[in-house]
């Protein structure tokens, strides 16, 4: 009898245990949860407002804005030890190859990653203390001007093309359809661990619903908005944003680990920085904007 006292005992106690960590797991998930909800509520709908009805010039500023943002994060999160100086010049000339790259002539743009290359040499033979960083410090640098200048700068050669108000649209719901699906769908069946040496919270089954949330979204927004736009190609370019959305995530996700910090920022509660925000636009903005001509060709 006193062993199956105890042994109800025993029972008893890591059934109160399981209570209280399952407790303890959905209340910080519960706030989290809700900073993310009130947070995208407050922001989404006029940022997608100002974007359908604003004119093109305020839109250019938004995205020069939010690059130059997402370039003060990504050289903080890369060169934590680094002086102002160095900071301010991968910032500066990563929103200055913006500029050209959206507004320039193509012609610029190799004279300037010279003009780049050679600024970048001459700044850290002048600051630069130690010199067994020098490489890894001037690629780096190279690598955000690139990765969040150059990269997120395509979404204004949409806006520039003809309907290119929509295909900006298009572009956003069916990325945020597909982050927005994959989080959902992780955290209620993802059981299999993608690659959790990066993100341990990210699953196959997040990604399946990453890619049918852009799918799905994206088929029903084109059939709104863009009804000359082929369903098969369609079908295709979702598929790939989908895809290429989600690997953006992981790239920055391998970045913070790299600098093992758990968000890029805190602009926004519940959400991060802005390159938490932008990082699944940064690969599918010019995978949708390099394909945008054939589109337009099919469109009568």
């Amino acid at each position: 009898m006193r062993i199956i006292a105890e042994c109800g005992l025993r029972n008893a106690e890591l059934k109160s245990e399981i209570r209280n960590s399952k407790s303890e797991i959905k209340k910080p998930m519960g706030k989290i949860e809700k900073k993310k909800v009130w947070t995208a509520l407050l922001i989404i709908p006029p940022f997608l407002l100002l974007i359908a009805l604003g004119p093109s010039i305020l839109f250019t500023l938004m995205v020069l804005i939010t690059i130059l943002l997402g370039l003060l994060e990504f050289n903080k999160l890369a060169h934590p030890r680094s002086g102002k100086i160095e900071r301010l010049a991968g910032i500066g000339l990563g929103l200055i190859l913006s500029i050209l790259f959206s507004h320039g002539e193509a012609w610029s743009l190799s004279p300037f990653l010279v003009v780049t290359l050679l600024a970048l040499c001459i700044l850290h033979m002048a600051i630069s203390q130690d010199l067994s960083s020098i490489i890894s410090n001037l690629g780096t640098t190279f690598f955000g001007i690139f990765y969040v200048g150059f990269l997120l700068s395509h979404i204004i050669l949409i806006r520039n093309q003809t309907d290119g108000r929509i295909w900006v649209l298009f572009l956003i719901i069916t990325v945020w359809a597909g982050d927005i699906i994959a989080l959902f769908s992780g955290t209620l069946f993802g059981k299999h661990k993608l690659y959790p040496k990066i993100s341990p919270n990210k699953t196959y089954e997040g990604l399946l619903g990453a890619i049918a949330g852009s799918v799905i979204i994206g088929l029903l927004f084109a059939s709104l908005f863009l009804p000359s736009f082929n369903k098969g190609s369609c079908l295709l370019v979702t598929i790939g944003m989908g895809i290429l959305g989600q690997l953006g995530d992981f790239t920055e996700s391998m970045l913070k680990r790299s600098a093992q910090v758990k968000d890029s920022g805190s602009l926004f509660p519940g959400h991060g920085g802005v390159l938490d925000r932008i990082d699944s636009f940064l690969f599918s903005t010019p995978f949708l904007y390099y394909l945008l001509p054939h589109f337009l060709k099919e469109s009568p």
